[in-house]
């Protein structure tokens, strides 16, 4: 989290090569949610995200735009949701498709997420055993991060 000076031009071209692989655009709208993303150094909630884009752009935001704007970013692999927190963080790997686990401070707000190839093996050999097919799986865990366990 954190990333204020990734959306320079590396972030930029990645964001333009995830939606250009899935056939959509990357409108200025949509660029916008995404810039006020990389800036926070937490999750943001849908109306978080509202209340700092009007005050950048001076006007009202309807939650359904914004809303409209994250499904996009979901879909093509910029944001992932936390489903507990109902709050939405950027891919910290937005260059390959993948299933995130995230760790989530209890205390800060810090997360992180993770990728584990085996997490995800042992995932699907439990949704197999049981004859399930699942949508996606989302792996959160809350607890304290290093910087607050020191404190």
């Amino acid at each position: 989290m954190g990333k204020a000076p990734r959306l320079a031009a590396k972030w930029r071209k990645l964001a333009e090569a995830r939606c250009a692989e899935k056939g959509a655009r990357l409108t200025p709208a949509r660029l916008a949610v995404y810039a006020e993303m990389l800036q926070s150094d937490r999750p943001l909630s849908a109306y978080e995200l509202i209340a700092l884009l009007e005050q950048r752009q001076e006007r009202k935001i309807a939650p359904l735009t914004v809303y409209r704007h994250l499904d996009f970013l979901m879909r093509v692999g910029l944001v992932h949701r936390l489903q507990s927190a109902q709050s939405y963080v950027p891919c910290d790997h937005p260059d390959h498709p993948h299933e995130s686990q995230f760790l989530l401070c209890s205390s800060c707000g810090h997360v992180d997420e993770v990728e584990s190839s085996g997490l995800e093996t042992l995932l699907s050999k439990i949704a197999d055993q049981h004859g399930f097919r699942p949508d996606n799986a989302v792996v959160e865990i809350k607890g304290l991060c290093d910087n607050c366990q020191r404190a």
